[in-house]
């Protein structure tokens, strides 16, 4: 293997680590359920990645998947898993705050991106260019900070889910955090928690219609309901659905 095909592997295991702790499990769960029928559909995925979800639309039957990010290092590894195992792809490099008309799609997601806007403007210009990319009757899919997590569960029993959540500064219109991931070798990253009703209030300015919190999905597994009792209670995770006209 090319010393540039390690490096890509070891970002993809770095960056994809977190969808596979007890959290991310649950993340994916809920947010995958939350998604229409995809099959024939075309899909823009902003905020991307490394391109986790676009080959994960793919596999559910998605006719036509593009997926954008801001970051020059999650593209290229997106184009290098796309290189290595072709599902027809297109990635793009592209700031959402910036964020074209790419085309009219059945399906637009985002997740985490919205958390990270700059203020409740660049809050709103996110919302509109998603808006702006969705085809007439199309579904935005946005995963988010949880609006009413309670921070003692984030920073107490929600370490037993893979990562906990610890307030790092005082909230101005979102409260900073620091998310650590548990897994070894540990990582921490900044996120931000907006507060309840900010994200649905914006995706209504943006002319949506049909805001939903999706329920929180956990996995069929045998660690039983015990164990995703305190992730039930406080996710740090929210799914949100809504229609363009």
């Amino acid at each position: 293997m090319a010393e540039s095909d390690e490096q890509y592997d070891a970002l993809g295991q770095t960056y994809e680590r977190a969808k596979h702790i007890p959290t991310g499990l649950a993340e994916q769960a809920t947010f995958l359920s939350a998604l229409p029928d995809l099959a024939g559909k075309s899909v823009l995925d902003v905020a991307c990645g490394t391109g986790f979800y676009p080959r994960e639309f793919v596999e559910l039957g998605a006719a036509k998947v593009v997926g954008v990010d801001s970051a020059a290092e999650m593209v290229a590894y997106a184009n290098y898993v796309e290189g290595k195992q072709p599902l027809g792809i297109e990635y793009r490099q592209l700031d959402a705050a910036e964020l074209p008309v790419l085309g009219s799609f059945d399906v637009v997601t985002a997740v985490w991106l919205l958390g990270y806007a700059e203020d409740p403007a660049a809050l709103d210009r996110m919302t509109a260019n998603l808006a702006a990319n969705l085809a007439p009757g199309g579904t935005l899919v946005v995963l988010v900070p949880n609006p009413d997590a309670d921070f003692d569960i984030l920073a107490g029993p929600y370490g037993r889910y893979g990562y906990d959540v610890i307030k790092v500064g005082q909230p101005t219109f979102r409260q900073p955090v620091s998310v650590r991931v548990l897994d070894e070798p540990a990582f921490a990253f900044d996120s931000f928690f907006w507060p309840v009703g900010a994200f649905e209030a914006a995706l209504g300015r943006a002319g949506l219609v049909d805001v939903t919190r999706a329920p929180t999905i956990v996995p069929v597994d045998d660690r039983g309901e015990e164990f995703w009792a305190d992730l039930r209670r406080s996710p740090s995770f929210a799914v949100f659905t809504a229609k363009s006209n």
